[in-house]
């Protein structure tokens, strides 16, 4: 029998971007991404988080507990840079804004978005700006919840 194949690895350096687009706009057409905030090198750290909850199934005398997928939760979490009069996440990020955040894994960042790319959505409302501690050779942060406020679409395909 003949050893399964190993697929390729994608190296994640410069092989992201997160682009944010207002309300408005359709977070998987091309054209309103081309035309959005790109985040990715403003940001420190994005931290999507993806929780499910556990629904109990019980049987009468069963002497295993049974269980079931329940509800899922979503958390958005980012950290990025500012001070600079050519920050981008700062000011797009205000809190109370809301719009989507359209995320694209394993693909260059230079490459621009366009119909047929893969990517997640988040639909999110920007919450408090917390200035991080500053540290001794470092630099300026902030970090921030940004609250999914609709269904995450994962694996859209990007539009035209």
């Amino acid at each position: 029998m003949a050893a399964e194949a190993v697929p390729q690895s994608v190296n994640s350096d410069d092989n992201l971007r997160l682009t944010f687009t207002a309300t408005a706009d359709d977070p998987l057409s091309a054209a309103d991404l081309n035309a959005g905030d790109d985040l990715t090198y403003s940001l420190k750290t994005w931290d999507p988080g993806e929780t499910q909850a556990t629904i109990a199934d019980p049987r009468l005398t069963l002497s295993q507990e049974l269980k079931r997928p329940g509800r899922k939760s979503y958390t958005l979490s980012v950290q990025y840079i500012f001070g600079d009069a050519g920050d981008v996440a700062a000011s797009v990020l205000a809190e109370g804004t809301t719009g989507h955040i359209t995320a694209r894994y394993s693909v260059p960042n230079s490459t621009s978005w366009a119909a047929a790319q893969i990517a997640d959505v988040y639909t999110i409302k920007a919450g408090s700006q917390r200035k991080d501690a500053s540290v001794e050779n470092g630099v300026q942060t902030i970090t921030q919840e940004l609250f999914v406020t609709a269904v995450v679409d994962k694996d859209a395909t990007i539009t035209t």
